[in-house]
């Protein structure tokens, strides 16, 4: 019964965030005033207060009060990172479905950004950044980013940064890279400037075709020393 009474007092929370319609920075009533609006005791209110911090919802400031947050993605990293380290322990299934909503989520935007000529020309500069080990992997991040920018799709742009972090974070399960990252992004460019739909599919599943071959010969060498 806590555990469902603490969840009640969590969406009770919520709703009252929507209804206030408070935004990020917003303070919260003080706990007083929580305890008597929900006829809650301290400690489930703070339970319920400590559960929304945790995913970003709110914003507990010692010695000033409770905030409403900025509810960012970034919350989610350490529980997706677990969850994909987990999972790929055994048969790299947790990774490869993360490759699998990624190629999912990009192909789409990169179909919506046709066309955009300062996007190209952004998107150059960072394949150019590439060629340069020291800038390449926050080249590829930025890269990566301003396709989502650029589709004006604030969620997509939050996601693909957390699915960008917690992959490379993860990466060291399958190694390094067997290929360049300039030839995988340059097909990219080369399909969104030729506003072909196939082209833009074929470009960004080629992208992850190299991570799904290393993830191929991990499982195989795992296979065989099972033998």
């Amino acid at each position: 019964m806590r555990t469902t009474r603490s969840q009640q007092l969590v969406d009770a929370i919520i709703e009252l965030i929507d209804q206030r319609q408070l935004c990020a920075g917003d303070p919260l009533p003080p706990e007083s005033r929580l305890m008597a609006e929900f006829d809650a005791a301290r400690n489930s209110v703070r339970e319920a207060l400590r559960t929304l911090q945790a995913l970003g919802i709110v914003e507990i400031r010692h010695g000033y009060g409770t905030f409403v947050g900025d509810a960012s993605m970034t919350a989610l990293s350490p529980s997706l990172l677990f969850r994909t380290r987990a999972r790929s322990r055994d048969d790299l299934r947790g990774l490869q479905d993360l490759l699998e909503v990624r190629e999912i989520l990009e192909t789409e935007l990169a179909r919506k950004v046709t066309g955009d000529t300062a996007l190209l020309e952004d998107l150059a500069e960072c394949v150019e950044q590439m060629r340069d080990p020291a800038r390449a992997t926050a080249a590829d991040g930025r890269f990566h980013e301003r396709i989502c920018q650029a589709a004006g799709n604030e969620l997509a742009l939050e996601l693909t940064r957390l699915f960008w972090d917690v992959y490379r974070q993860t990466e060291s399960l399958i190694g390094t890279r067997s290929d360049s990252l300039v030839v995988k992004h340059e097909r990219i460019v080369s399909a969104i400037s030729s506003c072909d739909d196939a082209a833009i599919r074929r470009a960004v599943r080629q992208h992850f075709d190299e991570v799904r071959q290393r993830i191929a010969a991990v499982d195989r060498v795992a296979a065989h020393g099972q033998r």
